[in-house]
Formats: C-alpha cells, structure tokens, sequence
C-alpha cells in the first residue's frame, strides 16, 4: 500500500485519541458491582441443573447456569436487565429485574411460558437504543418460510409475497419503488451477521458477457452483482432468532449503509426435529439435533435441509435447489475470577439455479444455462468475560473464513443474422479478424473462488460511580477479500455473444479487497430518581488497503460517527394498569466501501472495423480491425454515505405495547453505472477500385486508400452518482390476549417516501444518422437521468389466537396498501455543454444552435411522462393455522394467503383499471416432528 503522507497525522491523532481516553479512564475508574443470586422454582421446587439464565443489558449478554440448587450467581453493575430463564430449549420465563445492591431474586418457572401472552407469533419492536424488529423462532414456525426472504412479511411496512426462488432476493429496508440496478447500493449496504460471523459479496464477479452487453435479458435476475446477498440462499430451519437493525447502530458495526440483520442460530439442546413444507412453488425437508452434557457446559448442534423450487409447478425446464448444513459447537469454561466461551460454526449451502430451452420453441435442444454456488463457512468467536470487580469487563474476537466456489454454465446455439466477423486482439493496434462459421455452438463457462476472511475485536470496560455507569466499547475489525477463479472461459471463435465488447480475463489477477477500521463508544447510563438516561456516543475510522497511489480513497480515513439518545421516564398507574415511556432519538453516519466490480471493472475493448471485404472464395476474404481499449476504472470513487437521523417514542399500559418511529435518510453518493466518453480515430479503407473477379489474393491494405475518420464514444464507468432519499414512519401496536377468547391485536405498518435520482451530469448520444455516418456529437446534460418521488402507505392487522388446551394457534391478518404513488420529476433535455468531434468540450447555446445539427442534442420530453401514477387500496386477507399433538411431538401448520382479496378500481387517461382475479390465492401446508 502506497501511503499518503498528506493524511497519516490524522490516522495518527485518531489512535492517540484511543489511548488517551483508555488510559485517562483506567488511572479515575471506580468499580461497582453487586452480587446477584437467583432462585429459580418449577411447582416451589428448585430448577434442576444446568438451565440457562441470560441477561441482557443493551449490547451484552450474560449466561449463567443453575446448579443441583437451582441457583445461580453472577457481579452484575446497576442498572435495569432483562432475564430470561430456558430449560432444554423452552423459555420459561421473561422479565426484568432493576440492580441497586446485592440482592436474591427468585424466579418461577413456567412449564407453558405463562403462556398466554408469551406466545409472540409476529416481530416485536425492540427497546434498545436502535429501532429493530425481533423475530423468534414460534413467530418463524406459524409464518412457514421457505427462505429468509419470506421474513421480510413481518418487518413495519412489509407484505406477503409469492416466492421468486427463480430471481436474486435481494433486502429493501425503509424504501419503496423499483428504480432499477443504478441504486443497488441499499441492498449492498445491507449487512447480514451469522452468530456474528458476516455474508459478504465484496469478491463476487459471477456475471456473464452476455448479461453485460444485453443488460435486459432472462440472464439479469439469476445474476448477483453488486447487489449485496441473496436471501434465496438462508435456510431459516437452523434460525433461533433474527433482529433486524432499521436504525443507527452501534459504531462496532461498519462498512453498512441500510442497517444489519442478526442471525442467532440454535444452540443447546433439542429434540430430534424434522420438518416437511409443501406449497405450490416448492417442497422442503429440514431436520435438526441439538445435545447438551450435563454441566452444560459443551452443546453440540446440527441441521440439514434441502429444497427444491420452481417458478411454475408445470415447468420442469426451471428450477431452484438449495442444500444446507450445519454444525455448531459451544464450549465453556467457569472460573472463580470469570467465564470463557468458544463458539464454532461451520456450515454448507449448495444452490443450482438454472433452466433449459423448450425443445418445442428451441428445435436446437441445446440452450441452456446454469448458476452452480458452493459456500462454506467456518466462523469462531471466542468471549471472555470478567466476574470480579474491575475496569476491564471482557474481550469478544470473531475469526471468520469464507470460501464460495461458484461457476456459471452456459450452451448457447447461435446463428448469425449475416455475415459477422469476430475480433481477436488483445492489444491495442491494427489487426486482422475472423470470418466464423454461420452457425456454431458456444460453451461457456465463468469460475469464480471468492475468498473472504473477517477479523474483529471488541474490548468491554466499565466504571460505576453511585448511579452513573461508564460503559466503553473497543476495538477494531479488518477484512480481507480474493478471488482466486479463473473467470471467463469461452473459445475465442466461438463466443458466447457475437457481438460483445469484452475478452476473457483471470478473476485472480484482480487485487485483493482489504479495509479495517477502528472504533470508540461509550454508553453512559445514569439513574436519576425514576428517570433512566442513556446517552451513546461513538466514533469510527474505516480506511480501504491496498488500493493504488493513483485512487483518491488511498491512505484516506473516513469518519462515522453515531450518536443514540433514550430517555426512560418513571412509570405510573392508569386504568390499574403499570404504564411507561420512553423516548430515543438517533443520529449516525454510515459507510460503504465500493466492492471488487466497482474498482476494478472490465477493460473496454472497441473494435473498429477499418476493412471488410467478403468475397465468395473464402480464401480471397479479409476483415481488419482497429482496436482500442479503455479502462473504465474511476480512481475519483469513494464509500456511499448514508446520513440518519430517527425519533422512537415507546409506550406500554400493562400487557399493551406501542411504538411509532419516525425516520430520514440521506444518501447522496451511492454507486451507480454512468456514461464517460472518448474520442477515437481509424481508417475507412476503399475497396472500390478492386477488380472482384481478377483477384488471387485478399486486399493489401497498405496499398488501398483510405479515409480518416474521428468519431466519439460512450462507455460505462462507475461513479458515486445516485440519490437515494428516504423518510418515513413505522409504527406497530400489540394488545394483551384479550379473556376468554385469547385472542391479541398486532396493527403494523409504515407510510414511506422515497426519492430517487442522479447527482451528477452525463454524456449522451443521439441515435442519428447524418449523410450516412453517426451523429459526431456529444451532449452532457444536467437532470437528463429520470428522477423519482415514490411513496406507499402499508398496515397489517393481525389477529392471533392461541388456545393452550388444545396447543393451537390460528391467525388471520388483513394486509392493506392504502395507496402507492410513483411520480417522475421533469427532466432537462437541453445540455449544457456538449462534445465536438476532436474530443473539447464546448459550453451549448441553444440561440446559436438554431437551425445547426448541434439542434439536434436537445431531446425532446413527454410530458405525460411526468404524470403522477396512484394506484388505491390494495387488501388480502392471509391464514395461518399452527396445530401441536401429543405434546408437541407432532406438530401440522397450514396457510393460506390472498385467501381474499380486494383492489380497488382505478382510471389511467379515461380507461378504467379493474384487478378483480389478477392474482391467485397461495397455499401451503407443512409437518413438524419433534423426537
């Protein structure tokens, strides 16, 4: 790596800093921590041995086991907890304790979680610092998803949808609207966490050449580029629970945009568990064991799933399948002094997308085309944790190696419409093509071996003086991608499109991805009567290694910093019920780094033709090229940005809970595609002079005349060009399981607005012909590129029973769009420069233009384009029932969704629209054994 001295005191003052806040601290540091026991009792008798308490307190979480007593102890500092209590899998209780000094709680265990209202079958709204949905395991078993995008449902604003098993999945968190591949970067800014372990796709380069040059093709949807991870490819049969983060995180988390999903698979024991899913798109079969010594201090878990998908069950030609494993082993280790724990997973996803032509559209047979992806994974976090009263509190690392091997298979039968010629060269110059055969077969294959390794450290510290607590997070991370396939392989004469503008290159001669950062947070909570106050302050410096001297982010430190406020006020009494409040306000930065695709892009190759002349006799036929290559690689590139800012307010009246959230995100530097041009120069050979019946031999192009001609070009390059803009409200309400009936009340929903555009002017052609050579100019033009206002207004009232006599759950939700609108705001087709034939560029006058083939570069508009689009309500009613027999040996689940629907007519320009049957009720059915 190449530094720039300019920058390294900065980097220098951000480490000093680091050290000076830790040294200042440790040297005033006072500790506080009380002793807590607890008792825990089934039926007034102790809990046997080794169920599992955990704690939670904001970012930690503590485990400890009861003993043959059915006790436990553990130092905890003040402050207010959450505790959960689990026997053999089952949670028994859920509740919070309030530490002010050594004290002894007992706990009642209840075999059936109190049940009635324990039993949460949808997301709830977490209460941390950061707005976030939780979504556990008995919510996941009523829902019956097939992959994790099926989750997605239960997120504030999120709908039920047929599974596309045949297309990429990608994340849309907090937007609405479909603006197309130039606004990836959300989806990208997505961070997945497995057990804390992240799913990357910073080394994916699996595209083909004939998806790059016919960008609207079949190909497209299969292909995931630059578009973050495919949500197709996680089993949620290994999930014990997710959070999505929608908000400001804390700064141990980087290289994001959108937010995080945290994925918790199983641990501990288990049943023997398998299950069997069958709907009209798919079938699946899962199986799962989890083990557990005595002492609990080793668990052991594995599981296994397969499932096969179609778009359309009549389809054989079209598939999905996706094959899972996975192991994960916990062990720890008790001392006087403090606890360690080593967690290991290791895991297996095999998926097979592809599809084959219909020998009755197809009579060649032969097409045919394959996405194959192999990914193993083996991740260890390793956690220390401090018992005795000190500064340092603990120490987690996360090591995590990713190994992808994927390959993209594809037959093509082509017949060429004329006469076409291939290129060759490799190098700049004048070249001689070739003439191919008019009709060939082309195989083609793209290697790809994505190498990813992740390394993080996370350091815990901790004074307590009287009610404040000081609470210190710090550490760094670095990760490193390769990949190290052979890329594009294809038969030079044979390719797979004829008329592509690229050759083959290694993936493993692409540099390597690395980037690192350090970080700084500290949570202070202070206890000010009956008001909590919890102020989170922290500060990230993310840098990208091994970049070229000639990149603008080389040596460079980028800054995120992040700051969470929440203030908890006292509770009362109302309506004889406990009530509180609490308000939490946010704001943060956060950055992503550009992926392997966007730095370091294909090479361009433009391939003139300067001869070509076809003769009967093969022998006397002679094709010669100019060929020029551009780089398209933009050393100006630096990470999107995304600016957020949020206001939560939570309130709860007994069992009712309420939380409305009102966000803004800016980010005005995302990664998009744009036009850059060149300007190039070649001979127009004149073979008119030749005597076609007299010739022994092809041409001599050093002794035919020629013309010179210049003439511009358009090429793609990546820039940070894209706005994205996103505001909204999210909101969801839960009642109590009302008497009786126990039946609970969810309303969820979320109004969004999102905007979309270009930040930046792009060159345009004109698609013109002037005396029969292209039009020779350029223009660049400012607001040319469409910009859009979409907004939806989404709700979803559930209503779920749960009936503990006969162990069933049954729920119904009304799921309404209210309105979605799309508006296209007026473009300026008037450039403000434009390009002339030797390359300058020239400010454009439109007075002086008049009557000039310079006119020409204004493009007109439609007007009508820029009308708003509104579509009216929208409403399914969907079905869940959820049935458990012999005490939850056997458990059968069935839905139904758009069981009925309504959609609200509507008039486009005089015509009315009527949906009435446009969309099919989806059904599905499974069956769970537990052993």
């Amino acid at each position: 790596m190449v530094h720039n001295d300019s920058r390294l005191p900065l980097r220098l003052r951000f480490f000093s800093f680091l050290i000076f806040i830790i040294t200042i601290t440790a040297v005033k540091s006072q500790n506080l921590q009380f002793p807590i026991n607890f008792e825990i009792k089934i039926k007034d008798q102790p809990l046997e041995k080794g169920s599992e308490i955990k704690i939670f307190a904001h970012e930690n979480t503590y485990s400890i086991a009861t003993d043959e007593k059915g006790t436990a102890s553990i130092l905890l500092s003040p402050g207010k907890y959450q505790v959960e209590i689990w026997k053999n899998g089952a949670l028994g209780h859920s509740g919070k304790i309030s530490v002010t000094k050594a004290e002894t709680f007992t706990l009642q265990f209840l075999e059936k979680v109190n049940t009635i209202e324990e039993v949460v079958i949808t997301a709830k709204e977490g209460k941390g610092l950061t707005s976030s949905s939780i979504i556990n395991q008995r919510a996941m078993q009523h829902l019956q998803p097939s992959s994790f995008s099926d989750l997605l449902e239960l997120l504030p604003g999120g709908r039920s949808n047929d599974p596309l098993l045949n297309q990429v999945n990608s994340i849309s968190l907090r937007e609405t609207g479909r603006p197309g591949t130039d606004y990836n970067t959300s989806s990208m800014g997505t961070t997945f966490l497995v057990n804390g372990a992240p799913l990357n796709s910073n080394a994916n380069l699996q595209y083909s050449y004939d998806f790059l040059d016919k960008t609207n093709n079949g190909l497209k949807r299969r292909l995931n580029i630059t578009s973050g991870v495919d949500m197709r490819t996680i089993s949620t049969d290994q999930i014990e629970s997710v959070e999505v983060l929608r908000g400001i995180p804390s700064v141990i988390y980087g290289n994001l945009t959108s937010g995080i999903v945290k994925i918790t698979n199983k641990s501990g024991y288990t049943k023997w568990k398998a299950r069997f899913k069958a709907d009209g798109y798919s079938k699946l079969f899962a199986m799962s064991k989890g083990f557990e010594n005595k002492e609990s201090d080793l668990k052991i878990n594995a599981g296994l799933d397969y499932l096969n998908a179609k778009t359309d069950p009549r389809d054989r030609l079209e598939s999905y399948k996706r094959i899972t494993a996975h192991l994960a082993v916990i062990k720890e280790k008790k001392w006087d002094h403090g606890m360690a724990k080593w967690q290991s997973n290791l895991s297996y996803t095999g998926s097979l997308d592809g599809s084959k032509s219909d020998p009755d559209i197809d009579l060649s047979e032969l097409n045919s085309y394959e996405v194959n992806n192999h990914f193993l994974s083996l991740s260890n976090l390793f956690t220390y944790t401090k018992n005795e009263p000190s500064f340092y509190r603990s120490t987690e690392i996360q090591a995590t190696a990713n190994q992808r091997f994927d390959k993209i298979k594809q037959t093509k039968f082509i017949q060429l419409e004329n006469a076409m010629a291939f290129p060759l060269s490799t190098h700049e110059g004048e070249y001689d093509g070739y003439y191919p055969e008019p009709r060939y077969i082309s195989n083609y294959t793209v290697d790809g071996k994505p190498l990813d390794l992740f390394v993080k450290m996370v350091n815990n510290f901790q004074i307590n003086y009287k009610s404040v607590t000081h609470e210190f997070n710090v550490g760094f991370d670095w990760q490193m991608s390769k990949n190290w396939g052979k890329g594009q392989l294809f038969d030079v004469y044979r390719p797979i499109d004829p008329k592509a503008t690229f050759r083959p290159r290694a993936y493993r001669d692409i540099p390597v991805y690395m980037t690192s950062a350090l970080f700084l947070e500290s949570v202070n909570s202070l206890h000010a009567g009956r008001h909590t106050l919890i102020l989170a302050l922290g500060l990230r410096g993310n840098t990208m290694m091994n970049l070229p001297s000639h990149f603008k982010m080389n040596g460079k430190l980028y800054a995120d910093p992040r700051a969470n406020f929440q203030w908890e006020l006292p509770s009362f009494d109302w309506m004889d019920k406990k009530a509180t409040l609490a308000l939490t306000l946010g704001y943060g930065k956060q950055s992503l780094f550009p992926d392997l695709n966007l730095l370091y892009p294909e090479l361009i190759y433009k391939d003139i033709q300067q001869l070509n002349y076809f003769h009967n006799n093969p022998n006397y036929r002679r094709i010669n090229y100019k060929t020029l290559i551009y780089d398209p690689q933009n050393p100006n590139i630096e990470p999107a940005v995304n600016e957020k800012f949020e206001a939560r307010v939570d309130f709860s009246l007994g069992a009712h809970q309420l939380s409305v959230t009102v966000f803004k995100e800016n980010m005005r530097n995302a990664f998009r595609s744009m036009n850059e041009y060149a300007l190039y120069q070649y001979k127009k050979y004149d073979t008119s002079g030749l005597n076609h019946d007299a010739i022994t031999s092809p041409p001599d192009v050093n002794t035919l005349p020629y013309q010179t001609v210049n003439e511009n070009f358009l090429y793609a390059t990546q820039r940070n060009g894209s706005k994205v803009d996103k505001e909204g409200v999210e909101f969801q309400y839960s009642s109590n399981r009302i008497p009786v009936i126990n039946t609970r009340f969810t309303l969820n929903g979320a109004w969004f607005r999102t905007k979309y555009g270009n930040s930046q002017p792009v060159y345009r052609g004109r698609d013109l012909l002037i005396n029969g050579r292209p039009y020779p100019y350029l223009g660049l033009y400012e607001g040319m590129e469409p910009n859009s206002v979409n907004e939806v207004l989404n709700t979803n009232l559930m209503m779920d029973t749960y009936i503990p006599r006969l162990d069933l759950v049954f729920s119904s939700s009304f799921q309404f769009s209210w309105y979605s609108m799309r508006k296209v705001l007026p473009m300026n087709g008037i450039p403000s420069h434009y390009v002339d034939q030797n390359g300058t560029v020239l400010p454009y006058n439109t007075d002086s233009v008049k009557g000039t083939i310079l006119e020409s570069l204004i493009i007109a508009q439609n007007e009508d384009l820029y009308n708003t689009s509104r579509r009216p309500m929208e409403m399914n009613l969907n079905m869940k029932v959820t049935k458990s027999f012999r005490n939850k040996t056997v458990v059968v689940s069935m839905f139904a969704n758009r069981l009925f629907s309504y959609y609200t007519p509507y008039n486009i320009n005089g015509f009315t629209i009527n949906r009435k049957g446009a969309y099919d009720p989806y059904f599905g059915m499974e069956i769970n054994f537990n052993l």
